[in-house]
């Protein structure tokens, strides 16, 4: 009866036993079998010729693979596997199952979707069945699998090497990627003060670095419910959209002046390579066979080679930011090599996983350039600030008498409305008199002299609330505001006299001045005022003091002001 029982639960938890521990497999050996879906461990146990123990697994159009580890002479204790990591793929079906010396086992199946995954993206766990026992051997039955080979190099471990769930492997990604998506803040504020493509570039390879961390970290099927053939699209064109981004940052980077059309054009040549490679690759693998690694490292080395041929360049001529784009790609491209010697040199030593290399060279490379950004940043900002200093430097001397040093009419022109908003609202017209005369008699330098000596007496540098201008000739204008504005321009007509005859020697008789004064604060806020009008009534004003005698001043204040019907110029009273 005991027998009977032992039997059943046997029969729901095993293949048969009498078959699966048969003799004949040396220690730590790999073996295997390819068949079709007919094909079932137990009627091939027995046969020890029937499993192939050399070579690596070819028939990879078989329906069903079987897979036979041997545990025994191994390091690890058979006792404490507990689990099994391979490199990921799809499959219908895993049966795995654990043996003893006696011929008792246990098996446990799983889909694609029951595995999780291991270090990185490209690597699968699952956990092996429960046993008792001492195992001598793992079997696994693969259905519908392309890569019967994953499981033939399985490692089999008493811990996971990451949890199911999210662990430090995953949290230590996540970090990366929040680095990764960092620089793209200040891109678009550089590119709002720039308005450079170049931040733009830059924020795409972040954002394209960041999913290709997530994606090769598995943090993208930790997060969201999407299929392993849409994951290994977003791997695949993430790495490549962020290469030909890289290749376009790196076009606009460069200063104009160390890299040629020529170059920049070639640049933009890679990155169009870079997209077609990733395309054809990722969605017509079957053009190319298995030579399909090969094209597409190749095709990576010698956009790689072109790139820095064009940055070394381009950093003999004296590029700055070459050497940013140099030491930044530099540890990503040797991954590159390291991955196309693995594929096609030294494939014998085994695949080379890039995860983590990969994670940290791209975190490297998004410091180094999001440096040469800021550099950049400044540099430019700093010629620009430059070229604006010069220009209102420019600006400053065109609105200058270069003679007396005052504001001139231009200025007037420009800075006539923003002067009535601040409440200058007094004009004043003042010419010196009898100046023609002064010219002949003692020459236009000597005459040139009075009027550098007028101006420092109409400047009142304590006097915030006047300003002096030179309209042309011996003919300067006063802008006033204040209630005293009038007192305070004759006060400054009055000083040419003083000043004068302080400064001038050779003078025979006093050097006076007219004024004509004209206060419009009444109108001031009239929006059809304009500064013609107002110049043209100080102006008779002027006339008039010179009609009564010279030396002294006609006033005036105004009290409404007429638009002329034919919208010319205006009509004051």
């Amino acid at each position: 009866m005991r027998l009977v029982l032992l039997a059943i639960f046997a029969g729901q938890f095993a293949v048969p036993a009498s078959a699966v521990a048969a003799p004949g497999f040396e220690q730590q050996s790999v073996c295997w079998i390819s068949g079709d879906d007919t094909l079932r461990l137990n009627d091939v146990a027995q046969r020890a010729d029937a499993w192939t123990c050399d070579g690596s697994i070819s028939d990879w159009d078989a329906a069903q693979q079987l897979i036979r580890i041997d545990l025994r002479g191994r390091a690890a204790d058979p006792a404490t596997i507990r689990h099994a990591e391979f490199d990921r793929h799809e499959f219908e079906k895993l049966t795995a199952t654990l043996i003893d010396e006696n011929g008792e086992s246990r098996s446990r199946t799983y889909g694609f979707g029951d595995t999780w995954l291991g270090a990185s993206s490209l690597r699968s766990m699952i956990d092996l069945p429960e046993f008792d026992g001492q195992p001598i051997a793992v079997i696994f039955t693969l259905d519908g699998s392309q890569w019967p080979e994953a499981l033939a190099e399985a490692d089999l471990l008493a811990e996971p090497s990451v949890p199911p769930v999210a662990g430090l492997a995953h949290l230590l990604a996540a970090l990366i990627c929040g680095l990764l998506l960092a620089p793209i803040v200040f891109d678009f504020g550089y590119f709002r003060a720039l308005r450079e493509p170049f931040p733009l570039w830059h924020a795409l390879f972040c954002a394209m670095a960041a999913v290709q961390t997530a994606a090769v970290s598995g943090l993208i099927p930790l997060v969201t419910a999407i299929d392993f053939a849409s994951e290994l699209d977003i791997t695949y064109l993430s790495l490549d959209v962020m290469v030909a981004a890289t290749l376009l940052f790196a076009s606009n980077f460069i200063e104009t002046d160390f890299v040629s059309r020529r170059g920049r054009a070639i640049l933009l040549s890679l990155a169009s390579l870079a997209l077609a490679s990733g395309l054809t690759t990722t969605f017509y693998p079957e053009w190319f066979g298995a030579w399909i690694d090969h094209f597409y490292f190749g095709a990576y080395l010698a956009i790689l080679a072109t790139y820095f041929a064009v940055l070394w360049r381009a950093r003999q001529s004296g590029s700055r930011m070459a050497s940013y784009l140099i030491l930044g790609f530099a540890p990503f491209s040797a991954i590159v090599v390291i991955q196309f010697a693995s594929v096609t040199l030294l494939p014998q030593i085994g695949t080379f996983d890039e995860t983590w290399p990969q994670n940290f060279a791209l975190l490297f490379e998004v410091v180094a350039t999001a440096l040469g950004v800021a550099d950049r940043f400044i540099s430019i900002k700093h010629e620009r600030d430059q070229a604006r200093d010069e220009a209102r430097s420019l600006e400053k001397l065109s609105e200058r008498d270069e003679l007396t040093g005052l504001r001139n009419r231009r200025s007037l022109d420009t800075r006539f409305e923003s002067l009535v908003a601040a409440g200058f609202h007094t004009i004043a017209v003042i010419d010196i008199d009898h100046f023609k005369p002064i010219n002949d008699i003692f020459g236009h330098p000597y005459g040139d002299s009075v009027l550098v000596c007028v101006a420092a007496a109409l400047r009142a540098s304590d006097d915030k609330d006047l300003i002096a201008f030179r309209i042309g000739g011996e003919e300067f204008l006063l802008m006033l505001r204040g209630r005293d504005a009038a007192e305070r321009a004759e006060a400054r007509r009055r000083a040419i006299t003083a000043r004068t005859l302080a400064t001038m020697d050779g003078l025979d008789r006093p050097i006076t001045a007219s004024m004509g004064l004209l206060d419009f604060t009444a109108v001031a806020d009239d929006p059809d005022l304009d500064f013609w009008s107002l110049y043209t009534r100080a102006d008779q004003l002027l006339y008039d003091a010179k009609c009564a005698g010279r030396n002294r001043t006609g006033r005036d204040a105004l009290e409404w002001f007429v638009p002329q019907a034919d919208g010319g110029a205006s009509a004051v009273a």
